[in-house]
């Protein structure tokens, strides 16, 4: 009788997992929050500036709030939908001038692009943080970003793809399947960035120049 076996080979290397001890949430799902903190930490904070979309209201699962409020950064925030849209702004309107919420569905050309929308805004070229989370188009948003280039970038990955598929929804709108963590990984080195950390379903790339 033949004999079948799963053998699972544990790949990870302790030193890749050290930022996960710094885990720990104010508003994000998975850690980001603490994550976020120990990664400036180490690479230095050399603006106070953050992006994030879909940010919803501000807070839910939110990976910038604890920056914008408890830290006083300024802000860039888009939300698509007119509710979200809303309530984000109202709870921003004491920082006009700092905090800029903007309602728009962020694409990849066009007026829609992320290039577009940040350029109506005072934010520099290199800032420090940008969240990218729209279930669906965020491989496609971050390769068209060009004219901007956070030292951080912090995206949402599909978890359910393996480490060794390499995924990439089609562009549609319409889809909601995303990319595997090898696609962002692939996508990150051809822009200069190294991933550092990884929660359940977001992946932190930092510009290889800073590292």
């Amino acid at each position: 009788m033949p004999t079948i076996e799963l053998r699972r080979t544990k790949r990870t290397k302790p030193e890749s997992t050290y930022l996960r001890q710094f885990a720990n949430n104010v508003t994000s799902q998975y850690g980001e929050d603490g994550i976020i903190d120990k990664i400036l930490d180490l690479i230095g904070r050399t603006d106070a500036w953050c992006v994030e979309f879909g940010a919803w209201d501000g807070k839910y699962l939110s990976n910038t709030w604890d920056l914008i409020n408890n830290k006083g950064w300024s802000a860039v925030l888009i939300e698509g939908d007119q509710a979200r849209h809303e309530s984000l702004a109202d709870l921003h309107k004491v920082r006009t001038g700092e905090v800029f919420v903007e309602h728009a569905f962020v694409g990849w050309e066009g007026d829609s692009s992320l290039d577009n929308i940040l350029a109506r805004t005072p934010i520099p070229s290199k800032f420090n943080v940008l969240s990218i989370d729209i279930d669906g188009n965020d491989w496609h948003v971050w390769s068209a970003l060009t004219n901007y280039r956070p030292r951080l970038v912090v995206v949402e990955f599909n978890p359910s793809a393996g480490n060794e598929l390499y995924f990439v929804q089609d562009a549609d709108p319409s889809l909601n399947q995303g990319a595997s963590l090898l696609a962002f990984i692939d996508l990150a080195k051809r822009k200069g960035y190294e991933l550092v950390a990884t929660t359940y379903a977001n992946a932190f790339f930092v510009l290889a120049e800073d590292l």
